[in-house]
């Protein structure tokens, strides 16, 4: 049989295709998908390559923003600049790419510690040197540089370097104030409360100072947040004789009310105005009853948002870490959600980049132990050089039956205050499903059946799911552009009011995007057991349209098939045939308004228009009704719609901006069209709407520097468009 193969091939003059030499490369991944840095900070990136033994495993190394961020031939990564740059690696042999995001963003100050800290006693007339250390965030070292300052100079003055030298008996504090600046923009500032005591220490009077007479504090709305009274040194010239005394506190607010006499004293903002609370000391001699002492210290309360974080999670065997804790059903999580912000912040984060753990307010501490340290900071990721405490690398060891509480404080552009739950029970764990999946830029619709036997005694009932890492979850896609709504657990099997069916929801790819994608998930069974899982998707490209022969690598495939197999995929567009598209065919007015009718979850229509040219059996006659009660496209006169008439750019450009608005979407416009020669041919009731669709990236240019606003637009063209407006 071979050699009449041979045979025919020699017959017919054809060529046997040479036999491949050696092991081909397969594939390249690197060790991260994401780095956090800050300016002049280093990472090194390692590139696997795929198989081991391949016989050309050498890679290249490119950054598409260098002033953001570069890249050496090693993989060695510095950060430049505040932006976001993307690291590649290709592979030599086959070409096989994988990224990674790089985010720099400036370091900023978050606090500076003096030495001596105080209450201090100088005895008139001598000198001592202060030192201010400023500490950076994410551990960079920028300017160290501090001012310092005396309130009182009358009392004791203050050189450039800390130096303080007492001038007369009294109280002041010294001030350094950071040169480097917070979050707000605003210097950070180290307070210590000094006291100049007589010369020699002769003095017999007793004299009151407080740690601080004047404090700093969040707190959150409608939340409980503990005030702790100043620590109190009593002196005799510059003996130590607080323990002569006994100390008594109490707390009154802006009105004169008494909140309190206890040392810690718990306060609960009920709006967001900021308040101030005084804690009075006295402090009474033991022996004298006509000796008594009193100061007070100032709280400035600045108040927060008050909604309250919470994180929970079921520990049925085995040690927890925070890692584990993504998602919880009806709750907010720590790594997760906390990141999110509260929703009113761009793109839902917050920016939140660290968590304290507050260990006093521990209840349930016989249900386990947890490895935070009293009042230390936890980092949601490592973005210095210098070694910081992760939350991920907390832990929770169960001891028996239980539930454990613990309240932190989540720091970043704002303030949020939480409290973690865990609930200690001796059941088995579910176990997790098979959490590996691949789509192209189409995306695709859960189905119940890839959940629900995760295990056959105690089934999977119903699956919460986060934030994709990139892409969005839509519900109803399949009818339309699809809902975001903030209900995040779907249902295996049939689902009740209220509830939706995992069948409705879908994920949808960030339109270009490839790469690696990870999705939190918890999944609950029948009888109530959680567990946490990763769903990882492998996002794909392609070159050809599954539907339509017409849209390949050799038409349009390349740039137009993941957008034109979406639009078809989710019932927004149809094809002239059954596998033919008409990529290069223009797109007409009709056409037009019954994709976004349809993208829209094609109402139900009850009016009717006055248009003379358009007919009633037409397949797009409810969708021009729709698009003109809604605004979203007029007619040509009063009494004509022409609906065979093509579009052009910047019409597209003006009907997707009044679509947005239509759907609630937020349109503004902040940038120009300097960028494009021909931004003077673009019509005036299009400018707005084509600087919109620029900077959402809906529309881009048809040159670098042209925009082409009178072109007509082809049907791949608008497709392309629609997907990178519903798929950002």
């Amino acid at each position: 049989m071979l050699s009449l193969a041979l045979s025919l091939v020699l017959a017919l003059g054809l060529a046997l295709p040479a036999l491949a030499a050696g092991v081909p490369v397969t594939g390249v991944s690197l060790n991260e998908t994401t780095l956090s840095l800050v300016p002049a900070q280093t990472a090194q990136l390692t590139a696997q390559v795929t198989p081991a033994n391949a016989d050309d495993p050498s890679v290249t190394w490119t950054s598409n923003k260098p002033d953001v961020a570069t890249v050496s031939e090693t993989g060695l990564v510095t950060a430049v600049a505040e932006g976001t740059a993307t690291i590649e690696v290709a592979t030599t042999d086959g070409g096989y790419k994988d990224v990674c995001t790089v985010t720099v963003t400036n370091d900023y100050v978050a606090r500076v510690e003096l030495s001596p800290a105080g209450p201090e006693l100088l005895p008139l007339g001598s000198q001592r040197q202060f030192t201010a250390q400023v500490i950076y965030a994410h551990g960079s070292q920028g300017d160290q540089r501090v001012t310092w300052a005396s309130s009182n100079t009358q009392v004791a003055t203050v050189s450039e370097d800390g130096l303080v030298t007492a001038v007369a008996e009294g109280k002041t504090e010294i001030l350094a104030l950071s040169e480097g600046k917070d979050q707000t923009g605003s210097p950070v500032m180290a307070i210590c409360q000094l006291t100049v005591t007589p010369a020699g220490g002769s003095s017999t009077q007793d004299r009151l100072a407080l740690s601080a007479n004047l404090v700093t504090v969040q707190g959150g709305q409608g939340v409980e947040t503990q005030l702790t009274a100043p620590e109190v040194l009593v002196h005799r010239g510059d003996q130590d004789v607080t323990d002569a005394y006994t100390l008594s506190y109490r707390w009154t607010n802006s009105a004169g009310q008494e909140l309190g006499t206890q040392a810690v004293q718990t306060v609960q903002p009920t709006s967001l105005t900021s308040m101030t609370i005084t804690c009075t000391v006295t402090a009474a001699s033991k022996t004298d009853t006509a000796q008594v002492l009193t100061d007070a210290c100032r709280y400035q309360l600045r108040v927060y948002p008050g909604t309250q974080l919470t994180a929970a999670m079921d520990l049925k065997q085995g040690t927890l870490t925070l890692e584990q804790l993504k998602n919880q059903e009806g709750t907010l999580s720590v790594l997760e959600q906390l990141t999110k912000g509260d929703g009113q912040q761009a793109n839902g984060v917050a920016g939140l980049d660290r968590v304290v753990f507050d260990l006093s307010t521990v209840t349930g501490q016989q249900a386990g132990v947890f490895s935070a340290q009293d009042q230390t900071a936890y980092y949601l990721e490592q973005t210095g050089t210098d070694p910081v405490d992760l939350l991920s690398q907390l832990t929770f060891t169960p001891k028996e039956k239980g539930t454990y509480t613990v309240q932190f404080m989540a720091y970043g552009a704002r303030t949020y205050y939480g409290q973690l739950t865990i609930l200690v029970d001796d059941q088995p764990v579910v176990p997790p499903v098979e959490s590996d999946v691949t789509c192209d830029g189409t995306g695709f619709t859960f189905t119940g059946s890839d959940f629900y036997h995760a295990t056959d005694a105690d089934p999977v009932l119903a699956v919460t799911f986060g934030q994709p890492s990139a892409g969005r979850l839509v519900r109803d896609l399949a009818y339309g552009a699809g809902v975001r709504d903030e209900q995040n657990t779907y249902y295996t099997n049939a689902a009740s009011d209220g509830q939706f069916h995992i069948s409705t929801l879908s994920y949808l790819p960030q339109a270009g995007f490839t790469g690696q994608v990870t999705i939190p998930m918890t999944l609950t069974t029948r009888s109530g057991q959680k567990t946490s899982d990763t769903l990882t998707v492998f996002v794909t490209s392609k070159s050809h349209s599954d539907q339509f022969v017409d849209v390949n690598e050799d038409t349009v495939g390349l740039w137009a098939a993941n957008a034109v197999d979406f639009a078809h995929h989710f019932g927004l567009v149809s094809g002239v045939a059954d596998d033919r598209f008409a990529p290069d065919t223009p797109m007409t007015r009709a056409q037009l308004v019954t994709i976004l009718y349809r993208a829209a979850g094609s109402p139900q229509m009850t009016v009717t228009t006055n248009f003379e040219d358009l007919d009633v059996g037409s397949y797009y006659y409810n969708a021009v009704v729709w698009a003109t009660v809604m605004g979203v496209v007029n007619g040509t006169s009063d009494t004509t719609f022409s609906p065979d008439n093509y579009v052009t750019r910047e019409q597209i450009a003006a009907i997707l901006s009044r679509y947005a608005d239509a759907m609630g979407d937020t349109v503004t416009t902040s940038g120009t069209l300097n960028a494009y020669v021909d931004k003077d041919q673009v019509s005036d009731y299009a400018v707005q709407p084509m600087i919109w669709a620029v900077d959402r990236g809906i529309i881009s240019g048809t040159t670098d520097t042209t925009l082409s606003p009178k072109s007509t637009a082809t049907r791949a063209q608008v497709v392309v468009m629609l997907h990178r407006y519903l798929a950002p």
